[in-house]
């Protein structure tokens, strides 16, 4: 069975926010999450990665406890992925000062949260994109809920996702898109009337990984 069959086919998690600090700190960070995409790139293709970043916020409802994501919809207008579903993030400038003040500066400017609202649970290995990014997903609980501010620029709408449908294998899909001459696969997930798929869906296929491994 492959390691996609095999996480289809995994059951779910549903952990307290205490537990995912646990589980990121007790895992290496140098371990990349798969791409299933890369294994469909021609070995002449040398690409020149770029540094980004993405914030993972997690909200707790304090009526209940349940844990939420928040993810943005990128702006119809944009020339790059128009009107996809995204965590906040973007490209590391060379005057941050680490990649972790990317992902939070990047969420500043895109949904108007500071960095004083987040509390850093740690971090994923880096995800490598055919487009020449290599991305690190930033965990953070958002310890406040202060009004958002979206950057109409870049963001058209934001959504918040229970972490426990999003840690759920079999809300996934694994699809194939043919592009000749490559085949390309990515995990797509239904919420709602939101579709979760590409770059974000294999990042929480990558922080479920995480999660599961700790759990072993």
């Amino acid at each position: 069975m492959s390691d996609i069959e095999a996480f289809l086919n995994a059951p779910p998690i549903d952990l307290s926010l205490d537990e995912i600090r646990a589980a990121l700190d007790s895992e290496p960070y140098a371990q990349q999450i798969h791409n299933p995409d890369e294994i469909s790139l021609p070995s002449s293709c040398n690409l020149k990665y770029r540094s980004a970043a993405v914030l993972i916020p997690i909200w707790r409802q304090p009526e209940n406890g349940e844990l939420y994501v928040l993810l943005t919809q990128r702006a119809l207008h944009m020339r790059n992925h128009p009107g996809q579903i995204a965590f906040p993030g973007g490209k590391h400038d060379p005057e941050d000062s680490s990649i972790q003040y990317t992902a939070l500066r990047e969420t500043l400017e895109e949904v108007g949260l500071s960095p004083d609202c987040f509390d850093l649970l740690g971090e994923l290995g880096e995800y490598c994109t055919t487009s020449g990014y290599c991305i690190k997903p930033i965990v953070a609980e958002m310890t406040r809920r202060s009004e958002l501010s979206l950057c109409e620029e870049e963001v058209k709408s934001v959504h918040w996702v229970p972490l426990r449908f999003l840690l759920t294998p079999q809300n996934y899909r694994f699809k194939k898109n043919k592009l000749n001459p490559l085949s390309l696969g990515f995990f797509e997930i239904d919420y709602q009337d939101i579709r979760i798929w590409g770059v974000t869906a294999g990042i929480l296929y990558g922080l479920y990984q995480t999660l599961a491994r700790h759990l072993r």
